[in-house]
């Protein structure tokens, strides 16, 4: 959707968009998404954002007056999850101009005390986001596969699975433990699609470079909902579908039904009741 690194007007976001234009947490009403802006000049209001040494976002919540509290943006930030939207966070770079940083998710918060724009001490809001990639598995991550899995039986490949995705990926987790949680999980999913979208049905669009068919991950909850890993509730999808099943017009209909196809597969494989 959007390209990490790559700069965008903000007129042209809200233009395509909408949400509101001067706030730092901009919630627009017709799609599900929420954009975040951070910027060096919200220091002078007493906002202090930044990435901390453990790969966590501190982001401060909307106010410039008085204390904070969970309305407005603040409120939609911190709900997005159980509310279904995406989270993208910009940096502005310019006058009118931002940098994409990544897809980030809620994960917690802290009150601190802090001055506002009148100089008045006050309680404000410090929201902790990760990177959504923080909680996806490496595509790519073939090597995994040979190695450690491609033996496996289909019930020990779903044990492993299930084993590993008990806990999300925390921020500062090496990368290697992290590719190997995600590996169990995504080789369970390939093995269970066996070629095929779990959505349409079609074949994957193409074979990778280690052979297997290209089909992607994708969640049918939150990572913060508890558990997102667990097989029940990650589809493999051919990139259109995939699609559709975060953007598409009646995209809560695809996933309502595609929930529906999954726990079936699981029954039919003798893992769920």
């Amino acid at each position: 959707m959007f390209v990490k690194g790559k700069s965008y007007f903000r007129r042209d976001l809200h233009a395509r968009y909408g949400g509101q234009e001067q706030t730092g947490i901009s919630t627009p009403s017709d799609y599900p998404l929420i954009f975040l802006f951070t910027s060096k000049k919200g220091e002078k209001y007493g906002y202090h954002d930044g990435w901390t040494k453990e790969g966590v976002f501190l982001f401060f919540g909307e106010g410039q007056s008085g204390n904070m509290s969970f309305t407005r943006g603040n409120k939609a930030l911190r709900d997005h999850i159980q509310d279904g939207k995406d989270v993208y966070l910009f940096e502005y770079i310019d006058r009118g101009v931002v940098r994409f940083v990544d897809q980030m998710l809620y994960v917690g918060y802290e009150l601190r005390a802090a001055q506002d724009i009148n100089n008045n001490l006050r309680t404000v809001i410090v929201f902790e986001l990760v990177s959504l990639r923080a909680f996806e598995p490496d595509v790519h991550d073939y090597e995994a596969y040979e190695k450690d899995f491609k033996d496996l039986s289909m019930r020990d490949l779903r044990t492993k699975a299930v084993a590993e995705s008990t806990h999300p990926k925390p921020p500062n987790e090496s990368s290697h433990a992290a590719n190997y949680r995600s590996a169990a999980v995504r080789c369970y999913i390939l093995r269970r699609a066996d070629g095929y979208c779990e959505a349409c049905g079609c074949s994957a669009p193409f074979t990778t470079p280690a052979g297997l068919p290209y089909l992607e991950l994708h969640y049918l909850r939150r990572p913060s909902d508890g558990g997102p890993d667990h097989p029940e509730w990650v589809a493999g999808l051919c990139p259109n579908c995939h699609r559709q099943a975060h953007y598409g017009a009646e995209r809560q209909i695809f996933n309502q039904k595609l929930r529906v196809k999954i726990l079936e597969l699981e029954k039919q494989l003798g893992y769920s009741q």
